[in-house]
């Protein structure tokens, strides 16, 4: 049957090629992705001739603020067959997605990949969040941190302590699961770093001569402290920190998050994968 439905295990094989004509992601990377998320997360295709042809992927989230909470998805690679696209087809499925949202009551969001594609989900109604920063950081005085590996569920319970007081997007452990290994996929690391008698988190990878951290609880004080060992620990030599906008001062935003049907007004949302 043509049109939209949920996709099935069957179905991957042509996800993958959707997947690959639309991004620069190995064929490694996409067959990981399916095997490590497919059964936890929903993927709603638009099919022609009983193939899907446009995918759009959706994340289990929940949004909070205090004693609010409400479900939410994550709005993820999302893609059109090239021979394929300006049919209107991506639009069937983003209307599709923000109709059961609407019913069921949850809040959608995404991050944009361009100011283009930012537009096109702001025409269904979405709008602009919180928007993150980046620091830029060329540490120099070399002072020894402790560091170590931290599992998923550590990673979680610390994250969750240092966001409580924050509106804030919260993840089962399967999706921190899943961003660990993904990060690694990028010679990422994921650490806990004692810091004053205290232990922060931090998760990032290594590109070229710089550290990217997608999200720590490091002040930007800490960072400059601790960023010299942190780069000999990721063989960089600059970094480039994502933080929330609440917690920076000075630094460029970064294009902001897109959220729909949300009762929390600007949630901090992060770890929505690299």
């Amino acid at each position: 049957m043509d049109g939209i439905r949920i996709a099935s295990k069957q179905d991957i094989p042509s996800l993958c090629e959707i997947w690959k004509q639309c991004f620069n992601d190995s064929e490694e990377y996409i067959k990981l992705f399916y095997e490590k998320n497919f059964e936890r997360i929903k993927t709603l295709a638009y099919f022609e001739n009983e193939k899907p042809v446009s995918v759009v992927h959706l994340v289990d989230a929940v949004l909070t603020n205090g004693d609010i909470k409400q479900p939410a998805k994550l709005i993820y690679a999302t893609g059109t067959l090239p021979v394929h696209r300006k049919k209107g087809l991506m639009s069937a499925l983003i209307r599709n997605v923000t109709d059961m949202a609407v019913k069921n009551g949850s809040a959608l969001f995404l991050k944009p990949s361009s100011p283009a594609t930012a537009s096109f989900y702001k025409a269904f109604g979405f709008e602009e969040g919180a928007p993150l920063k980046t620091a830029s950081l060329t540490p120099s005085d070399l002072e020894p941190f402790d560091i170590r590996e931290l599992a998923p569920e550590e990673y979680n319970e610390m994250r969750e302590k240092a966001f409580c007081n924050i509106p804030r997007a919260k993840w089962d452990n399967a999706h921190i699961k899943w961003c660990i290994e993904e990060n690694e996929c990028f010679s990422g690391k994921t650490l806990g770093i004692k810091f004053e008698n205290k232990e922060h988190f931090l998760l990032g990878y290594p590109e070229e001569n710089t550290l990217f951290i997608n999200e720590t609880d490091l002040s930007i004080k800490q960072l400059e402290k601790a960023g010299a060992f942190l780069c000999e620990a990721f063989k960089a030599e600059n970094i480039e920190a994502f933080l929330p906008d609440s917690s920076l001062e000075n630094g460029e935003k970064v294009l902001s998050l897109l959220v729909y049907n949300s009762e929390i007004n600007n949630p901090y949302i992060n770890l929505i994968m690299i």
